[in-house]
Protein backbone atom coordinates (compact mmCIF):
# COMPACT_ATOMS: atom_id res chain seq x y z
CA UNK A 1 0.00 0.00 0.00
CA UNK A 2 1.45 3.35 -1.06
CA UNK A 3 0.17 6.44 0.74
CA UNK A 4 0.83 9.89 -0.62
CA UNK A 5 1.62 12.21 2.24
CA UNK A 6 3.70 15.36 2.22
CA UNK A 7 5.86 14.12 5.07
CA UNK A 8 8.50 16.84 4.51
CA UNK A 9 6.28 19.30 6.35
CA UNK A 10 6.76 17.25 9.53
CA UNK A 11 10.58 17.19 9.65
CA UNK A 12 13.26 19.77 8.82
CA UNK A 13 15.61 17.31 7.09
CA UNK A 14 16.43 17.63 3.40
CA UNK A 15 18.88 16.00 1.00
CA UNK A 16 21.63 15.06 1.48
CA UNK A 17 20.55 14.30 5.08
CA UNK A 18 17.05 13.00 4.37
CA UNK A 19 16.78 9.25 4.94
CA UNK A 20 13.07 8.74 4.23
CA UNK A 21 11.82 8.62 0.65
CA UNK A 22 8.28 7.36 1.07
CA UNK A 23 5.63 6.64 3.70
CA UNK A 24 4.10 3.22 3.06
CA UNK A 25 1.49 3.18 5.83
CA UNK A 26 0.78 4.56 9.28
CA UNK A 27 -1.76 4.59 12.06
CA UNK A 28 -1.96 7.70 14.20
CA UNK A 29 -0.63 7.18 17.74
CA UNK A 30 0.57 3.67 16.81
CA UNK A 31 3.09 3.10 14.01
CA UNK A 32 4.61 4.25 10.73
CA UNK A 33 6.32 2.24 7.98
CA UNK A 34 8.68 4.05 5.62
CA UNK A 35 11.05 3.26 2.78
CA UNK A 36 14.30 4.76 1.60
CA UNK A 37 16.41 3.79 -1.37
CA UNK A 38 20.10 3.66 -0.54
CA UNK A 39 21.75 5.29 -3.54
CA UNK A 40 25.23 4.22 -4.60
CA UNK A 41 25.85 7.80 -5.70
CA UNK A 42 25.58 9.22 -2.16
CA UNK A 43 28.85 10.97 -1.37
CA UNK A 44 29.47 9.30 2.02
CA UNK A 45 30.09 6.00 0.23
CA UNK A 46 33.35 7.46 -1.12
CA UNK A 47 34.92 7.39 2.33
CA UNK A 48 32.90 4.83 4.29
CA UNK A 49 34.74 1.59 3.61
CA UNK A 50 36.11 2.56 0.16
CA UNK A 51 35.99 -0.28 -2.38
CA UNK A 52 33.57 -2.10 -0.06
CA UNK A 53 30.87 0.53 0.67
CA UNK A 54 28.27 -0.04 3.38
CA UNK A 55 25.53 2.29 4.56
CA UNK A 56 26.62 3.83 7.90
CA UNK A 57 24.80 2.40 10.91
CA UNK A 58 24.21 5.85 12.34
CA UNK A 59 22.23 6.69 9.18
CA UNK A 60 20.07 3.61 9.74
CA UNK A 61 19.26 4.99 13.19
CA UNK A 62 18.74 8.44 11.65
CA UNK A 63 16.18 6.95 9.25
CA UNK A 64 14.33 5.52 12.27
CA UNK A 65 14.47 8.89 14.04
CA UNK A 66 13.21 10.77 10.97
CA UNK A 67 10.37 8.24 10.62
CA UNK A 68 9.51 8.80 14.29
CA UNK A 69 9.54 12.56 13.71
CA UNK A 70 7.11 12.14 10.83
CA UNK A 71 4.80 10.06 13.03
CA UNK A 72 4.96 12.76 15.71
CA UNK A 73 3.95 15.30 13.06
CA UNK A 74 1.10 13.13 11.80
CA UNK A 75 -0.17 12.79 15.37
CA UNK A 76 -0.02 16.55 15.95
CA UNK A 77 -1.34 17.98 12.69
CA UNK A 78 -2.31 21.20 14.47
CA UNK A 79 1.36 22.08 15.07
CA UNK A 80 2.50 21.74 11.45
CA UNK A 81 4.61 24.68 10.32
CA UNK A 82 5.13 25.82 13.91
CA UNK A 83 8.55 26.08 15.46
CA UNK A 84 8.21 22.61 16.99
CA UNK A 85 11.54 20.87 17.38
CA UNK A 86 12.13 17.23 18.27
CA UNK A 87 15.30 16.14 20.04
CA UNK A 88 16.53 12.59 20.41
CA UNK A 89 17.30 12.13 24.10
CA UNK A 90 18.02 8.43 24.34
CA UNK A 91 18.92 5.45 22.20
CA UNK A 92 18.78 2.11 23.95
CA UNK A 93 19.53 -1.45 22.90
CA UNK A 94 20.64 -0.50 19.40
CA UNK A 95 21.70 -3.64 17.60
CA UNK A 96 23.08 -3.86 14.08
CA UNK A 97 22.30 -7.30 12.71
CA UNK A 98 23.36 -7.01 9.06
CA UNK A 99 24.99 -4.52 6.71
CA UNK A 100 23.13 -2.37 4.21
CA UNK A 101 24.67 -2.09 0.76
CA UNK A 102 24.27 0.60 -1.89
CA UNK A 103 21.30 0.22 -4.27
CA UNK A 104 19.18 -1.39 -1.54
CA UNK A 105 15.68 -0.50 -0.44
CA UNK A 106 15.55 -0.16 3.33
CA UNK A 107 12.23 -0.38 5.15
CA UNK A 108 11.75 1.15 8.59
CA UNK A 109 9.01 0.21 11.02
CA UNK A 110 8.59 2.54 13.98
CA UNK A 111 6.13 1.87 16.82
CA UNK A 112 5.12 4.11 19.70
CA UNK A 113 5.81 2.31 22.98
CA UNK A 114 4.59 5.04 25.33
CA UNK A 115 4.28 8.77 25.91
CA UNK A 116 5.08 10.73 29.07
CA UNK A 117 4.55 14.49 28.95
CA UNK A 118 6.93 15.72 26.23
CA UNK A 119 8.75 12.39 25.78
CA UNK A 120 7.76 9.68 23.30
CA UNK A 121 9.47 6.29 23.30
CA UNK A 122 9.63 4.30 20.06
CA UNK A 123 10.69 0.81 19.03
CA UNK A 124 12.31 0.87 15.61
CA UNK A 125 13.25 -1.83 13.14
CA UNK A 126 15.03 -1.60 9.79
CA UNK A 127 14.90 -4.30 7.12
CA UNK A 128 16.45 -4.98 3.73
CA UNK A 129 14.98 -7.84 1.69
CA UNK A 130 12.88 -8.81 4.75
CA UNK A 131 16.07 -9.32 6.77
CA UNK A 132 16.45 -7.36 10.01
CA UNK A 133 19.43 -5.03 9.79
CA UNK A 134 18.90 -2.92 12.92
CA UNK A 135 16.63 -2.48 15.90
CA UNK A 136 16.63 0.13 18.66
CA UNK A 137 14.55 1.88 21.27
CA UNK A 138 14.55 5.64 20.72
CA UNK A 139 13.18 8.36 22.99
CA UNK A 140 12.35 11.76 21.54
CA UNK A 141 11.62 14.99 23.40
CA UNK A 142 8.96 17.07 21.68
CA UNK A 143 9.43 20.75 22.47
Amino acid sequence: MNIFIDFLKFIPHRKPFLFVDEILCFQKNKYLFSKTHIRATDSFFLGHFPNNPIFPGIFILESMMQSAGILIGINNLNVVNSNRINYVTYIKNAKFCNIVLPNSDMYVKIFIINKKKHFIKFQGYAFVNNILVCKAIITIYVK
